[in-house]
């Protein structure tokens, strides 16, 4: 992984995130539908998100960690770190909001469940989205990802880390336990780690025309009606607007991450790189808190959401904290994740004390 190829995924990661944010606060609940056209392009990056998580989690396990205990408190570091003090804002002001306006969190809004503490608890261990399951920890609509992504480290990991019979045992435990519509969207993941394989097997030269491809292809796509074109009745035991679209994006980033590692990439200032660094460190905090925040300060705001003033107010306290935030907690998962290593080392290594003195085997 390049500094180049780095700073260019991280723009591409926060644009996706960013994405995210302009779909959701376009809802016409919350802004009367000023940005409608964004509604459609979540879902969208969404997807994104999954072909780049396989590229980063395939180069990670190639370059740094090594061993299934460092993989695991990794990602354990990772999801925890953001995801605990997400549930407890969620949970915050999912309260104060339904104190002021409840109708914007009615049951519509939100997957219902038999009593909120399971949203939660689902959504802590990812069973929210298994089988036929539509589970969130309260209004947290973006946390359905989550899910997946989980299940998909634990498959990468059983994959690569184990052997024999064992391997094949928690590979299949793990796959009954995702259930089926998380698996229907993990080939959208592997296209992204194979994409960190092929990387080194094509010439330097085919890099800007596969750059060039790619985004010729999806502006094709787009053009052709997007995911329009591929609509389908929903089910419960298919992901979230399901259809064919799906993997023909995924093989359209895993096209054009193919293609910015083999490209020779121009480095911009260096002011501008550390801005894309650090926008691109509040991904996850932006993706897992804005939601909540979206909902809460539409509802906080008075006025109509076709408003000018309410518009601006709620997308810039909306964002302004989710960006906050995200600075603020992202950070903790290298504390966390040597806390989980203090901890694991303890009782690998225990005290022993003999005759007043301590012992350490």
């Amino acid at each position: 992984m390049t500094s180049a190829l780095s700073l260019y995924l991280d723009a591409l990661r926060f644009a996706a995130a960013f994405t995210v944010f302009l779909s959701h606060y376009g809802a016409g609940r919350i802004s009367g539908g000023v940005f409608w056209r964004f509604a459609d392009y979540g879902h969208t990056a969404v997807l994104v998100f999954f072909v780049l998580s396989g590229f980063v989690i395939a180069s990670v396990t190639d370059t740094r960690e090594h061993s299934l205990k460092d993989y695991a408190l990794s990602r354990f570091a990772r999801l925890y770190s953001v995801m605990i003090p997400a549930f407890i804002l969620t949970a915050f002001l999912d309260y104060l909001g339904n104190a002021i306006d409840p109708t914007l969190y009615g049951p519509e809004w939100s997957p219902p469940v038999e009593h909120p503490v399971l949203g939660y608890a689902l959504s802590a261990v990812f069973l929210g989205e298994s089988w036929t399951l539509a589970v969130l920890p309260g209004f947290n609509v973006p946390f359905w990802s989550l899910n997946y992504e989980a299940w998909y480290y634990v498959l990468f990991a059983a994959a690569i880390f184990l052997r024999g019979p064992f391997r094949i045992a928690t590979l299949a435990t793990a796959g009954l336990l995702a259930g089926p519509k998380i698996l229907l969207l993990l080939p959208l993941w592997l296209m992204g780690a194979a994409a960190w394989r092929w990387r080194v097997a094509l010439p330097e030269r085919l890099g800007a025309p596969m750059i060039a491809a790619s985004v010729a292809g999806f502006i094709a796509l787009e053009a052709t009606g997007g995911q329009h074109s591929f609509r389908q009745p929903g089910s419960r035991w298919l992901p979230p607007e399901f259809s064919a679209y799906d993997y023909i994006l995924g093989a359209i980033v895993t096209l054009l991450i193919v293609g910015l590692a083999n490209a020779r990439l121009v480095m911009p200032a260096p002011r501008l790189q550390r801005m894309v660094h650090g926008l691109a460190g509040t991904t996850f905090g932006l993706y897992l808190l804005h939601f909540p925040l979206l909902n809460f300060f539409a509802t906080a705001v008075p006025g109509p959401p076709d408003g000018a003033v309410h518009r601006m107010l709620v997308f810039g306290l909306a964002l302004s904290a989710g960006l906050g935030l995200a600075r603020l907690i992202e950070p903790r998962k290298v504390a966390l994740k040597r806390a989980l290593y203090a901890v694991l080392s303890r009782r690998t290594h225990p005290v022993v004390v003999r005759q007043g003195q301590t012992w350490r085997p």
